[in-house]
């Protein structure tokens, strides 16, 4: 299944200038490919270097990125990069290179516990806590706080809700109830104008049809693991049918499922003169979804905004589909998971 910004195949006649940016369903204008600022290592054949964050990785890619022209980043509460990326843009605004309004920043509050942190400095939320639950909108509201005091900006452009719930969480009425506090935090943030655009990330259907229930303003992004091996067909036709932006993290894999390999995408990229990283953001931006990627790579940062020079064929685009029969996570956590 290959999905457009209408709905159904892309169109090849749009202009290749349409797919630089998503416009929101409140308007705001989202730059289609943004750099994302989580660094560190969650895989543990990686056995030369520490498993957990390396935020310290950040200050050079993100350094590259902005001169390279990248104007969309994306960030989380839990990443350990607010500080980082808002010291880099504080840098381009004292210089008078860039304004406020030239960038669009996402960042992520109400991620699960996580065995990469000690979680000691309340950057998760474990939602099974009694203390967390009895006051859980109040505690959104200090971590979006928190996230605007580390970027040092009064604002952000999107601000999603990072995971459903807790990993491996079956108590449903508890989720949806948690999540729902939440969504109310949220709502009050975007009413206040702190965030310009609000939404989730890593949402499925059922999550999605029972937040749209309990929401006064309806999620307007939904960033969601895709690439050629994970297409997550039901969640973007759901998404699409309701105005909800789709959004791409793991856009490569994440190095770990040996996507930019596969013979399907090294022989399309070859016939187009570009490289398997290449392909694939056109690919998906070809479906009207947004896409991130990181990389420590000065030469694929630069490369990376190469995509609106060329367009794969209706064949090539249902080649790439094709790949997702191979169905690989990057990571080990999941949201099917998450009642």
């Amino acid at each position: 299944i290959i999905f457009s910004r209408a709905g159904g195949l892309p169109n090849p006649s749009s202009p290749m200038s349409d797919l630089k940016h998503l416009i929101l369903p409140n308007g705001v204008k989202m730059p289609a490919v943004g750099f994302g600022t989580f660094f560190g290592n969650l895989n543990p054949e990686h056995k030369d270097r520490m498993m957990g964050f390396l935020p310290e990785d950040a200050w050079h890619p993100i350094s590259m990125a902005l001169q390279a022209g990248y104007r969309h980043f994306d960030t989380s509460l839990l990443y350990g990069t607010h500080r980082i990326l808002g010291i880099s843009l504080g840098q381009e605004f004292a210089a008078g290179r860039l304004k406020r309004s030239d960038v669009f920043v996402t960042t992520k509050v109400f991620h699960p516990p996580s065995s990469h942190t000690f979680g000691r400095i309340g950057k998760t939320i474990d939602i099974s806590d009694p203390a967390i639950q009895a006051d859980m909108k109040g505690r959104v509201l200090h971590d979006v706080e928190r996230c605007l005091d580390e970027l040092m900006l009064g604002y952000v452009d999107l601000l999603l809700m990072h995971w459903p719930g807790n990993f491996r969480s079956s108590n449903g009425a508890l989720n949806r109830e948690m999540r729902k506090q939440c969504w109310a935090a949220f709502e009050e943030v975007y009413a206040s104008g702190r965030a310009r655009a609000i939404g989730v990330s890593n949402f499925l259907v059922p999550h999605l049809e029972q937040l749209l229930e309990d929401a006064k303003v309806p999620p307007m992004v939904n960033q969601i693991e895709l690439c050629p091996y994970l297409m997550q067909p039901s969640v973007v036709e759901f998404c699409q049918k309701r105005g909800i932006a789709v959004v791409s993290w793991g856009t490569f894999g994440c190095g770990n499922t040996g996507v930019t390999e596969d013979p399907v995408v090294v022989e399309v990229a070859r016939r187009h003169g570009k490289d398997a990283g290449q392909v694939i953001l056109r690919w998906l931006l070809q479906q009207g979804f947004g896409a991130l990627f990181k990389s420590y790579s000065e030469a694929h940062i630069k490369g990376n905004l190469g995509v609106f020079d060329f367009e794969l064929s209706k064949e090539e685009m249902a080649q790439l589909s094709g790949l997702s029969s191979k169905h690989k996570s990057s990571v080990s956590t999941s949201s099917e998971d998450i009642a």
